[in-house]
């Protein structure tokens, strides 16, 4: 596969319209609206793959990890490495496609990781997916965006998925309804298995025990409804809070700033 192409971007049958593509020197950026529910079987590239949703989000499955990213995140594919996506909400997914080459740095990046994401790097990426650019101004953004992906956090706090088929099927229903407050055994009784085979493969496949991930997912939903425009008071109960003030709480000790403070910075890139 030629530099930049993708093989599904032009299947509008999996709800995907037409892609915007603009190719420069050693790298390419595709910007593709996606439909929920759309995906893109397992494939690889001969480039190196930034993955960022600049709204919506997806599911991102490498090898034997599988991430649900929003646009405070972005994925990291080296060259050659089986992938597949599925997008769980309608949104726009910008992608870079870069000569190995070009790696922000020498060490590191031949293996697949998530990537902490800030306004500025959104901006950039959003930025260079418009067009119109002059090709010595498209170059100055990638050498910038470069210095910043060099220097970006990994993230180890985003949201994985079981891959045991059971515990996977209560995640995605966690993530479509986070205000269910059905306990660990009356989930796993709806997978006819055992609390404790559940309790297990969430830890063995996130890190997480199953209540520490629900926290975790409630608070990732959070984002996307924040994003949205809806107000603090109305994601709180949304998202299975039974107060404003224990939502905040919980949301300050995640990201380390407010609900609404944490949706303006990543507005910021709009």
């Amino acid at each position: 596969m030629s530099r930049g192409e993708h093989p599904d971007l032009a299947d509008d049958a999996a709800g995907r319209a037409a892609v915007r593509h603009w190719t420069f020197a050693e790298f390419a950026v595709t910007s593709t609206p996606v439909r929920a529910g759309s995906e893109f079987d397992r494939h690889r590239h001969e480039e190196d793959q930034l993955s960022w949703m600049a709204s919506g989000s997806t599911e991102v499955s490498v090898g034997t990890d599988r991430w649900h990213l929003r646009r405070d995140h972005a994925a990291w594919i080296p060259t050659g490495v089986l992938h597949e996506m599925r997008f769980t909400e309608p949104g726009e997914l910008i992608s870079v496609y870069i000569d190995p080459h070009r790696r922000p740095s020498r060490t590191g990046w031949d293996r697949p990781r998530v990537l902490g994401l800030d306004p500025l790097g959104g901006g950039l990426l959003s930025h260079l997916a418009r067009g119109g650019r002059t090709e010595a101004r498209r170059q100055r953004c990638f050498a910038v965006l470069a210095d910043l992906l060099a220097e970006a956090p990994v993230a180890h706090e985003v949201v994985a998925l079981p891959q045991d088929p059971r515990a996977r099927a209560i995640a995605h229903a966690l993530l479509a309804a986070p205000d269910d407050d059905r306990d660990l055994e009356a989930w796993a009784a709806q997978q006819g298995v055992s609390a404790k085979t559940i309790a297990r493969a969430f830890v063995a496949d996130t890190g997480r025990t199953f209540r520490e991930w629900r926290v975790r997912a409630r608070l990732h939903v959070a984002v996307g409804l924040l994003l949205g425009g809806e107000s603090v008071h109305a994601v709180a109960p949304a998202v299975g809070y039974d107060s404003v003030s224990s939502f905040i709480s919980a949301f300050r000790a995640r990201f380390g700033i407010t609900p609404a403070a944490y949706a303006r910075s990543l507005a910021s890139v709009e």
